[in-house]
């Protein structure tokens, strides 16, 4: 572990390109001393994507980890001990959206693909990464989820994107945050801050930039449940307008 550590260590999965990459700027722009280690499926990809930020003067660094890869995720636990001795965010962000896209592929493996990586990889690595957030003195966990994990407003149709079909993406969300309440609920008595969040309908290459938003307005409220105190708010599910209904 190196003699200066930074005074908050952040890992986001799936920094590379779109929201990922949006946070890790913006945190690492916003909050001196902070360490951003981007984490990328792809080698190449992720050391240029770090590149580009390190010249614009930011802490960033690369780390190879693809989450549907135990394999990987082990390798990326133990470079992230040896170098820093913990972590204190974790967010959860890497993600796919292949549905309607994928004509190839049968309903059935359709839910393993997007299962497999919106929900039980964000659980593996939160749960190989839990041994280093415990050694933080604030620890935070946020799982990037979607508005269309909303139960309550497909049904009751209360939202703009009620409509909107995808079951299995919408119910890979779903998963999702119950993921998130299982953390937030088992780390509740020893501090933990864990929030399942909507950065919005943002143009990015998980949608083939459909949405309507930027990415710099998507990583804001990232960013706000990044910087929350010790007094802030765990187990919940919002967007930058407030609480979003189960």
């Amino acid at each position: 572990m190196a003699r200066n550590s930074p005074s908050t260590i952040v890992l986001i999965t799936g920094a590379n390109q779109g929201i990922g990459f949006g946070t890790s700027r913006k945190l690492a722009k916003e909050n001196n001393g902070w360490q951003i280690l981007m984490g990328s499926r792809n080698a190449e990809n992720g050391e240029k994507a770090a590149a580009e930020l390190k010249q614009e003067g930011l802490s960033v660094e690369p780390l190879t980890i693809d989450i549907t890869d135990d394999q990987l995720i082990e390798r990326a636990v133990k470079e992230v001990e040896s170098k820093y001795g913990r972590i204190d965010v974790l967010i959860n962000n890497a993600g796919i959206a292949n549905e309607g896209r994928r004509p190839d592929w049968s309903t059935r493996q359709m839910f393993k693909e997007l299962f497999d990586t919106n929900v039980f990889g964000h659980h593996i690595v939160t749960e190989n990464f839990e041994s280093l957030l415990a050694k933080s003195s604030h620890p935070r966990v946020i799982f990037v989820s979607s508005v269309l994990a909303s139960i309550h407003s497909l049904v009751e149709k209360q939202r703009e994107f009620a409509n909107v079909p995808l079951p299995v993406y919408r119910s890979s969300k779903t998963a999702l945050n119950m993921i998130m309440a299982y953390w937030a609920n088992k780390h509740k008595v020893d501090g933990w801050k864990v929030n399942s969040i909507c950065p919005g309908w943002i143009g990015t290459n998980l949608n083939e930039y459909q949405g309507q938003g930027t990415v710099e307005s998507g990583t804001i409220h990232l960013a706000t449940m990044a910087t929350a105190g010790k007094d802030g708010l765990t187990g919940t599910f919002s967007d930058k307008e407030g609480p979003i209904p189960w």
